[in-house]
């Protein structure tokens, strides 16, 4: 982080006041945790849903901090830390302070400001499957033609997005960032922060049920991106999408992917990737993934020729993709080809990886866990996975998870063989391990990141 600007204009920014200090200090950057203190470092203090930064202030004086930006209420009250001694934030302070209402809409406010300084293309990502891979795909794309910021891992939320894009630099040519969602307005807030030179909406699927509540509140979650764009801003989404294919009468500047022949962006039949685009053909070897991931590559490519790269670029910048880790990754175990997707889980990514899995050399071999937050509608997810799993052909089965019981149940009512279930995948593990050590057949390993799959594979 590098924001080459001044104390007066930082208070300006997150629309607070400057109660202490010279507004023409400078102001570089700021840290949020007080683990990483140093002398010198401004702190920021935040509150999350189990944590409030305002209750470690204290903390930070003996560490000579150059700053804080607190919420002002606070400094108008005697406050106690949660270690050391009670102190006065009205006496006990460092050389420089901010005060702000919202020490989180300051945090954004300021990404907004920052955001604003850079005009270059700059895509947000949601969707209900596939945000991090085409994220990845489309940062790929844009760093074989220049310098591209994007943010790491997970940093998709209110908190993780306005911190991503304050590390945009002079150097950037392109960024790329994935907005997550679990309620209402959430891409709303975080997309009116990144305002979008191009939106991509990967598809809308049964993910985060349990605080959406039913998939209108998806779609009308995920669409709040068209809204967010930058004035001449153009949206990029899946033509083939039953809900999203209602976005095709609204006024906005548009480019639509899919197999549907009414799509811009044509993903074609083959064994390889095939993409058609304006009279221009893209045929490649998609590496180190599947067919269903080809709906992630376009849709990568529709942002890159928003962005006016042509199928060139968008070649050679998936030639040099790699997946993000436990996302359908490959790997190679004695022989066996076994398939780590365990970061998420949800019908529709579930639905994918089978299909994934059934063109793959036998023996087959599925391991799948629960598939969370999906609330009231669980039980009938798992259940239709389960009857679903009993025609998949795979020589065994193993399933874990209080979730998956009704999958078990199912499957034994469908008829199926071969199935090992369990409260928690230790009970099987030691015979799966054994299974994939032995060096031969197809393995898939999927569940979602709360019941920490990889430990399946741990030390092979």
């Amino acid at each position: 982080m590098r924001l080459n600007t001044d104390l007066g204009t930082l208070a300006e920014a997150v629309k607070g006041k400057l109660v202490k200090g010279n507004p023409a200090a400078p102001f570089d950057a700021f840290i949020t945790d007080t683990r990483k203190l140093k002398a010198g470092d401004f702190f920021w203090a935040l509150k999350g849903a189990s944590y409030d930064a305002h209750d470690f202030l204290a903390q930070t004086i003996p560490l000579a901090v150059s700053g804080w930006l607190v919420r002002e209420d606070v400094l108008c009250a005697r406050a106690g830390a949660a270690e050391g001694p009670v102190f006065s934030v009205t006496k006990d302070q460092p050389p420089s302070v901010v005060a702000v209402k919202d020490t989180l809409k300051a945090l954004q406010d300021l990404a907004a400001w920052h955001r604003l300084r850079f005009k270059i293309p700059l895509t947000a990502i949601t969707g209900s499957n596939g945000k991090s891979t085409t994220k990845e795909m489309l940062k790929s794309i844009f760093s074989a033609s220049g310098e591209t910021c994007s943010n790491p891992g997970n940093l998709n939320n209110q908190f993780g997005l306005p911190l991503s894009l304050l590390e945009l630099l002079p150097a950037h040519k392109y960024g790329v960032f994935e907005l997550g969602a679990s309620r209402r307005g959430d891409i709303k807030e975080i997309g009116g922060v990144a305002r979008p030179t191009c939106g991509i909406i990967t598809n809308i699927g049964p993910s985060h049920l349990q605080y959406f509540g039913d998939m209108e509140t998806i779609y009308e979650t995920k669409a709040e991106l068209a809204g967010c764009l930058a004035p001449g801003g153009l949206l990029v989404y899946n033509y083939d999408d039953r809900y999203l294919s209602r976005l095709n009468g609204r006024e906005f500047p548009k480019l639509t992917f899919g197999r549907s022949p009414e799509a811009d962006l044509r993903i074609l039949e083959g064994e390889n990737l095939r993409l058609e685009y304006d009279g221009a053909l893209l045929e490649m070897p998609l590496p180190h993934c599947g067919g269903h991931n080809y709906f992630n590559a376009a849709a990568a490519a529709g942002a890159a020729i928003a962005a006016g790269l042509d199928f060139a670029a968008v070649r050679k910048g998936l030639e040099n993709y790699t997946p993000p880790p436990m996302r359908m990754q490959e790997l190679k175990i004695n022989g066996a080809t076994v398939i780590l997707d365990a970061y998420n889980s949800n019908p529709q990514s579930v639905a994918s990886a089978l299909k994934e899995m059934s063109a793959r050399p036998r023996p087959l071999f599925l391991m799948l866990g629960d598939m969370k937050e999906l609330g009231e509608h669980s039980q009938h997810y798992h259940t239709d996975l389960g009857a679903a799993l009993a025609h998949m052909g795979a020589s065994k089965i193993f399933l874990a998870g209080p979730e998956m019981r009704a999958a078990a149940a199912a499957f034994a009512r469908a008829g199926g063989k071969g199935l090992a279930y369990a409260e928690t995948p230790e009970e099987w593990m030691p015979q799966a391990r054994e299974l994939i050590s032995a060096g031969k057949g197809s393995f898939l390993i999927k569940a979602s990141r709360s019941m920490k799959f990889e430990r399946i594979i741990e030390g092979l």
